[in-house]
């Protein structure tokens, strides 16, 4: 082997070494770009053993620098931070509305009963029992409004579960096919430093989205899984993600995975965006829509009960403010298309009833439960007498079944569309019934205990008022609020420490790189001396001949 040679090899490692590291430089803010060297091995030796020569260097592979270990740490904290920052997002959007005096329901109450105890001055004028009727219109519009914005959070809800899946989805593609590329070149030992890059960058991506384990295959594609065990991507095929429901359902949207043959809904916290939303959706947002729900029903039962215990004006008896809520629209949903035997669902003791939504079954022998969902505790179990209509009564509540039923699977939601029904169904001020009856329309005693309503312990088994219960309910909220975003600031912190360190150890340091580049510089120089010795030598014995 050469001087000439020798110096050769090393003329193109040092040249190799400049490109990558130019490489390196040019790609320093490139998203998801590992640093890369330049791995050198010397070439083959000359009489090993005997005498033994070096031959130059080679320049064996060009390596990625990064680690398996912060990378997934990474991904992690990606997926922790997306979830909570959306819930949070959420939750302090619903804590402003039930927080703003022109929505809360505080002074919705406040004004109401600020009218009732107004029209006890003179429970004869028409003008104080026009307020009273427009206060309960006003009190009866908060609700509605609560509600609205409930529900178009709940669409929303839906439209960026709907986008998130299909985002997720074109993520899934990329990495399957980048799993193919990594296979097929990996077979002709071809560098594919940047496919990985890319791979590694949708992985961060997805795992914004969702929370995924990735295990890493002998072949170097990727294997994906979600949280809860199923299969995202095998090789180069995957399973797509899909969202199914609509707002008004029994459990809103539900994500599910596509395995080609069969569609599988997919369990507990998914993590990520899609996990925020679907947490946000099960938990804060149905307790908001049955708190208000509940508190709908016990006003309008309340008021309406003892008005319609006295007389009005005109010597009649009394007649509802409000409209009834006490048989809910909508309260009984079958979850599967055999359920038939519930026929009525009926609100019976406003002062019992829980801000909770419950799931009914009946097994093919006719044994049934009832499931409270918000903290999960039967309230109600036993066996369908097997014959007529069997009436079955939990939390104030009764429902009618038929007692040859079997198979059968509801969601039964007492309140949890209290706040969008509630209206006020009195227009004739002089039907306002203020007075006991026969005791003339000078009497306002009816219409005092219509105002001590406002002070009764009427929920939580006696414990709350109207006042204190939604006050509570406020607080329950502002405190999630405040627990949620310190949750986010501390999943922020989180991810920009694993960004940190992923950038610490793969990321490209334009000092180290410029220095790299003068040391690859001298490097190629002095491989260039060398060759010009090697030819000033070659030249000199040749002129000795």
């Amino acid at each position: 082997m050469s001087l000439t040679q020798i110096a050769t090899s090393g003329l193109l490692a040092s040249q190799k070494a400049l490109n990558v590291a130019s490489n390196n430089i040019a790609n320093a803010e490139t998203e998801g770009y590992s640093r890369q060297t330049v791995q050198y091995s010397p070439t083959y030796t000359l009489y090993p053993g005997t005498g033994a020569l070096g031959t130059g260097v080679n320049t064996s592979a060009v390596n990625r620098i990064t680690s398996s270990f912060l990378t997934a740490q990474m991904w992690e904290s990606q997926s922790l931070a997306s979830e909570s920052n959306i819930h949070a997002q959420y939750l302090n959007d619903l804590d402003q509305w039930l927080g703003n005096e022109n929505t809360s329901l505080s002074k919705g109450f406040e004004q109401f009963f600020s009218a009732l105890n107004g029209s006890s001055v003179d429970p004869y004028a028409v003008s104080a029992r026009q307020v009273v009727i427009a206060e309960s219109v006003g009190l009866a519009e908060r609700f509605n409004t609560l509600y609205a914005q409930l529900q178009g959070q709940a669409t929303m809800v839906g439209q960026q579960l709907n986008a998130a899946a299909d985002q997720a989805n074109g993520l899934l593609a990329n990495i399957a096919a980048f799993n193919d590329q990594l296979r097929s070149l990996s077979t002709g030992n071809q560098p594919a430093n940047e496919i990985l890059d890319q791979r590694d960058q949708a992985i961060r991506d997805l795992s914004e989205l969702v929370s995924v384990n990735v295990l890493e295959q002998s072949d170097g594609s990727y294997s994906l899984y979600m949280k809860s065990g199923q299969p995202l991507i095998l090789g180069n095929q995957f399973n797509a993600l899909s969202v199914n429901g609509q707002v008004d359902a029994a459990n809103g949207f539900q994500l599910q995975l596509n395995t080609g043959n069969s569609e599988i809904p997919i369990t507990g916290d998914p993590g990520g965006v899609i996990g925020g939303l679907m947490t946000y959706q099960s938990e804060e947002l149905v307790k908001a829509r049955n708190e208000l729900g509940r508190l709908a029903v016990m006003i309008t039962s309340e008021i309406n009960d003892q008005l319609q215990a006295g007389e009005d004006l005109n010597g009649n008896p009394g007649a509802a403010l409000f409209n009834d809520l006490t048989t809910p629209v909508g309260a009984v949903m079958a979850l599967d298309m055999s359920s038939t035997a519930v026929s009525a669902l009926t609100v019976v003791n406003t002062n019992q009833l829980q801000a909770s939504e419950y799931d009914f079954r009946v097994d093919n022998s006719g044994n049934y439960s009832l499931v409270r969902r918000s903290d999960g505790a039967q309230v109600a179990a036993g066996v369908l007498t097997g014959s007529g209509t069997d009436t079955i009564a939990f939390d104030g509540v009764e429902i009618r079944v038929d007692g040859t039923a079997t198979d059968q699977l509801y969601r039964l939601s007492p309140v949890r569309f209290g706040a969008r029904e509630i209206q006020t169904a009195l227009t004739d001020p002089a039907a306002l019934a203020f007075s006991a009856p026969g005791s003339g329309v000078g009497d306002n005693s009816n219409l005092l205990e219509l105002v001590a309503i406002q002070s009764q312990g009427l929920l939580n088994n006696g414990q709350s008022t109207l006042m204190t219960a939604y006050s509570g309910f406020v607080g329950d909220i502002a405190v999630q609020t405040a627990r949620m975003k310190t949750e986010a600031d501390g999943g922020q912190a989180l991810l920009s420490q694993a960004e940190a360190a992923v950038s610490t150890y793969s990321g490209v340091n334009l000092d180290e790189e410029a220095a790299s580049i003068l040391r690859f510089q001298q490097l190629y120089s002095a491989n260039a001396r060398v060759i010009s010795v090697a030819r000033t030598t070659f030249d000199a014995l040749l002129a000795m001949f």
